[in-house]
């Protein structure tokens, strides 16, 4: 079988594609092996770029890897929670953030797989540990807010312990990525948000 071309800096017209097809390749190549593992020329053979055109958008492996979590913050992380404080419960806003990433998940899984590396990665690396903890602390603060304005209108107990049930819901959406990225099918994923939320609503309310 023929060697696929590796093509050259693209158009001006075809700007926008070419580096969303960058990123999502990116996002792919981290996913499976992690940031130390993956080369920026790998990276580039397998979008079917040369180097050069892939330095065009990002000059090196550390503004690539900042731009794709920007771009999970944006897709997934904030997609989600505005969808969520929409709702007017507790039970719906988690579900509802939860329901809304799965979404993400049904039609690219790369992401799922990204998001559970990338907090590892973030931990490894100091120069990505900065905008890494900023993708977790915009769940933790959703998480906290959505906790508080339940406690406050009576939807779950008063003496609930906002902090210590904030980082337990953040290990476990966490773990959930991990399954989503390594382990479970979309169905399987589906089915486990499912539970989940009727679990939380259980210990909660």
């Amino acid at each position: 079988m023929a060697e696929k071309r590796r093509r050259g800096r693209p158009p001006r017209s075809e700007g926008a594609s070419a580096r969303e097809e960058i990123l999502r390749t990116a996002r792919e190549m981290f996913g499976e092996l992690g940031y130390e593992r993956t080369t920026f020329t790998e990276i580039a053979e397998r979008a079917g770029y040369t180097r050069p055109a892939v330095n065009h958008y990002f000059p090196d492996k550390v503004s690539l890897y900042r731009a794709l979590l920007e771009s999970v913050r944006d897709t997934v992380i904030t997609g989600s929670v505005e969808q969520a404080v929409e709702q007017q419960t507790l039970f719906g806003r988690l579900s509802g953030f939860l329901e809304s990433a799965v979404q993400v998940d049904s039609r690219d899984r790369t992401f799922a797989r990204f998001i559970a590396v990338s907090v590892l990665d973030g931990f490894r690396h100091p120069q990505l540990r900065e905008p890494t903890q900023r993708q977790v602390d915009e769940v933790r603060a959703f998480v906290r807010q959505a906790l508080a304005s339940a406690v406050e209108a009576g939807e779950v107990r008063a003496d609930l312990d906002v902090p210590a049930v904030t980082e337990m819901l953040i290990a476990v959406m966490w773990g959930m990525g991990l399954y989503a990225g390594f382990l479970g099918s979309h169905e399987q994923l589906e089915d486990v948000v499912e539970q989940f939320s009727r679990l939380v609503a259980g210990i909660l309310w």
